[in-house]
């Protein structure tokens, strides 16, 4: 009787179990799932022009209106955008979350995370390819043959001329440089720091990825017959000479889409074969994706209909018809097919949502991975930056080792120098160079056991210029310096200069400033002062302002100590106030849920 009534048992779990997998996602005879509904979905109302964008658990759509919307994952709308105008297919997203975009007016603009607008320029036509968003913030623009640099904030670093359009979108590379191929046929090598590196091809390739072979860089030129270029790029060259090619052979078909990690790179083809080569060009694994014609696919897949992705969690095959996933050794993971026609590639976030956008002008979000990203994942945002530019400790200044620098003609030369650089939007080449003598005089004290506060080498005022000047430069790499300098400096006056620079680079996603604006609170602190309160508020609101929540909603918790603090004057809690009411209008004090 016991073991009747167990066997019953199991098979009403087994039944129970059925039904609810069968209202979700049905299952193939290997356990992976071929179809599930969606987790939500929204009408949009307009067409969706380009792949949705995703960054920090939020989405960015664009629809051929020209109205950018954005959604967080869990289906919550966040925010619309009139982008005064049609806005062009090319978008980009920052670390914090900030979205780049730019209409058919030539008008580019920055937008917070709650839709607000950051700052904009304008530029004779519109962009012609995505922006793309550098290690430190940065921001490298495409219009046409000229490329132009920006910090997070706005600020020109510097702008190019190529000489020749960009034939197809630019790439963030494995040294944090900007690669692209040029109509012309130059392979182009962008440095962060605006150097050019060229090659010239023999023809265009159809895509490019980018390898890290131990310390060497390299990139793989697709052609569309399926041959395979090799190109090295050796730091240790003269300049002018860092490129060199060779052949890496052929694909068995014409590639549709690619991405790489390490030193390895897969490739799908446009017959629905993926196929995962090492950086030699020798064919690790291939197998089917769901396009492939003997998983039931149309096997001829175009390229602006399918993507890639490669990550700790293994390989994807993204296009407008599902999603196919392997690990790194091969093995099929799962195969998601939509029942929806797209109308353009859909995006895989690294919490495993997909989010395909129908010809419908429905935005549908599907739960097909249960493995989301294991990196490091910054306290408010998502996975850190890949690298460095080393803007935070750069190498020693030629200024670094001559004693003279610390006479006053000599600072005021330097200073000179560096504002009409700055000026002019071509810091370029003298980017580091400039911030690590600005780093030199303005830190001269630390370490520095003969340091008299009476006769200080560096005047504070001195380090007040030069402390705007680095806001100015604005790289985020530079905030843990500030905020040292915040911590450390005696003068009040520096520390307001400081907490000023932190808030006109906009950018600290991973709030250490707030820790030290924290530090006024402090009871009987003796270096805080109430226009040094003034300044942390200002520098916290404009973090708030470019990053929103949930960083802003920590700066608002800040704010609301200092606007009760009894030892204030009365008209300085009146100006926090103010401050944070500024903030709760502008929603940055709700959290994204």
């Amino acid at each position: 009787m016991n073991i009747t009534r167990r066997i019953f048992t199991s098979l009403v779990l087994l039944s129970v179990f059925a039904a609810g997998v069968s209202a979700q996602q049905r299952v193939d005879v290997s356990g992976m799932t071929v179809s599930a509904a969606p987790m939500w979905e929204t009408r949009i109302g307009d067409t969706i022009r380009g792949m949705p964008h995703l960054q920090a658990g939020s989405v960015v759509v664009v629809g051929e209106s020209g109205n950018v919307s954005s959604f967080y994952m869990s289906g919550t709308p966040l925010w619309d955008f009139n982008a005064r105008g049609t806005a062009v297919p090319y978008i980009a997203r920052s670390y914090e979350a900030a979205t780049y975009i730019c209409n058919t007016e030539g008008v580019f603009m920055a937008i917070n995370r709650v839709g607000r607008e950051l700052w904009r320029l304008r530029f004779d036509s519109p962009i012609t390819w995505p922006p793309v968003v550098g290690w430190d913030g940065r921001v490298f623009i495409s219009v046409g043959s000229s490329v132009t640099c920006r910090t997070a904030a706005g600020n020109a670093l510097w702008s190019i001329n190529l000489g020749s359009p960009i034939a197809f979108s630019p790439i963030l590379d494995r040294t944090g440089s900007v690669a692209t191929v040029l109509q012309n046929m130059d392979f182009v090598k962008i440095h962060q720091f605006s150097r050019v590196e060229r090659l010239r091809l023999e023809r265009l390739p159809v895509m490019i990825v980018s390898l890290n072979e131990g310390n060497r860089q390299s990139y793989v030129l697709f052609y569309q017959s399926g041959e395979m270029d090799k190109i090295y790029f050796d730091d240790s060259a003269r300049d002018g000479s860092k490129l060199t090619r060779s052949s890496l052979g052929r694909l068995p078909a014409q590639p549709a889409a690619s991405a790489s990690r390490g030193n390895q790179f897969v490739v799908t083809l446009r017959n629905g074969r993926t196929l995962c080569l090492d950086a030699g060009g020798n064919t690790l694994w291939t197998r089917n994706s769901h396009e492939a014609p003997e998983e039931r696919g149309a096997g001829n897949l175009a390229m602006n209909q399918a993507a890639m992705m490669f990550d700790e969690r293994g390989i994807y095959t993204i296009t407008v018809r599902g999603i196919s996933a392997y690990t790194q050794e091969g093995r099929r993971r799962f195969v998601h097919r939509l029942n929806v026609e797209c109308s353009g590639v859909p995006a895989f976030s690294d919490e495993g949502l997909l989010y395909a956008c129908g010809v419908d002008n429905i935005l549908r979000v599907f739960k097909v991975d249960a493995r989301p990203r294991t990196v490091i994942q910054n306290r408010y945002y998502g996975p850190e930056p890949e690298g460095s530019y080393g803007m935070g400790n750069p190498p020693p200044s030629p200024w670094a080792s001559d004693s003279s620098r610390y006479q006053s003609g000599n600072q005021d030369s330097a200073y000179n120098e560096i504002t009409a650089a700055i000026r002019s939007g071509q810091l370029g080449v003298n980017e580091p160079i400039y911030a690590a003598y600005i780093m030199e005089m303005v830190g001269f004290f630390i370490g520095n056991p003969h340091y008299s506060q009476v006769r200080p080498d560096v005047s504070p005022t001195q380090r007040i210029r030069l402390i705007g000047l680095l806001a100015l430069i604005g790289s985020r790499e530079t905030i843990p310096f500030l905020w040292n300098i915040f911590d450390r400096d005696p003068e009040p006056a520096v520390r307001r200069a400081c907490a000023d620079a932190i808030g006109i680079i906009g950018v600290d996603p991973t709030g250490r400033s707030f820790l030290s604006y924290n530090f006024l609170l402090s009871p009987n602190n003796p270096l805080t002062d109430p226009q040094l309160v003034l300044a942390a508020t200002s520098s916290i609101a404009r973090l708030c302002r470019f990053a929103g929540p949930p960083l802003a909603t920590e700066g608002i918790r800040i704010l609301r100590y200092f606007s009760n603090l009894t030892s204030l004057p009365q008209h300085i809690r009146s100006q926090v106030r103010a401050e944070l009411d500024g903030l709760f209008r502008e929603g940055l004090d709700r959290p994204m849920q």
